[in-house]
């Protein structure tokens, strides 16, 4: 992997990740994150959400590798001031990125060395996941939902795919796999292998 193919962005590690064409709302209020997001709106750039690892028993710092290295490129959409001095902020996923390396700047703000992942291939989705296609529209129904006004292509096997991995309960360390999925259609068959799990069989 030569210097030229890899991107600096500083990244966002969060309990939670956000996957291409979804949307993460945030609340910031740390200097360090604050100073990102008056960068990214100067020069009209993104950065990086990835998601911590889960440890019950961590002592590493925050400047260190307690991180997945695959993550999603976001860019802000909206923004707003809210009471308190918090920065309220929604950001869009757009593409998965491999953060390589790292280092921490005098704020503590994580700059990652990150290779942009290629797009998977375009597939529709297949009659084997028709259950699939019904159960996220059923999911589209709560009003929680509703609020978000998506606008899901139902036969666009990537999309149908990110969006029930977005809403489903899965675990943390299962999300994250499926994030890291490079095929739209394997991703739709661990799905339908999850949700059985989550069934009971």
């Amino acid at each position: 992997m030569s210097d030229q193919t890899l991107q600096v962005l500083p990244l966002f590690p969060l309990p939670t990740l956000v996957y291409p064409g979804g949307l993460l709302p945030l609340q910031i209020f740390e200097p360090r994150y604050l100073r990102m997001v008056k960068d990214c709106l100067k020069h009209g750039s993104g950065f990086v959400v990835i998601q911590t690892v889960e440890s019950e028993h961590s002592t590493q710092t925050a400047s260190e590798n307690t991180f997945y290295e695959v993550g999603c490129y976001c860019e802000i959409s909206d923004w707003h001031p809210l009471p308190g001095d918090l920065l309220g902020l929604e950001a869009r996923g757009l593409y998965k990125v491999r953060v390589h390396s790292h280092h921490a700047e005098n704020d503590n703000l994580l700059i990652g060395q990150c290779e942009l992942l290629p797009a998977e291939l375009q597939a529709q989705t297949g009659e084997q996941h028709q259950l699939l296609k019904k159960l996220m529209q059923d999911v589209e129904k709560h009003p929680m939902i509703q609020m978000l006004g998506l606008d899901i292509d139902y036969d666009n096997a990537s999309e149908l795919g990110y969006r029930l991995a977005e809403f489903l309960p899965f675990s943390g360390p299962e999300k994250q796999l499926l994030l890291e999925s490079d095929s739209a259609m394997a991703r739709l068959d661990a799905i339908q292998s999850l949700i059985r799990e989550l069934n009971g069989g």
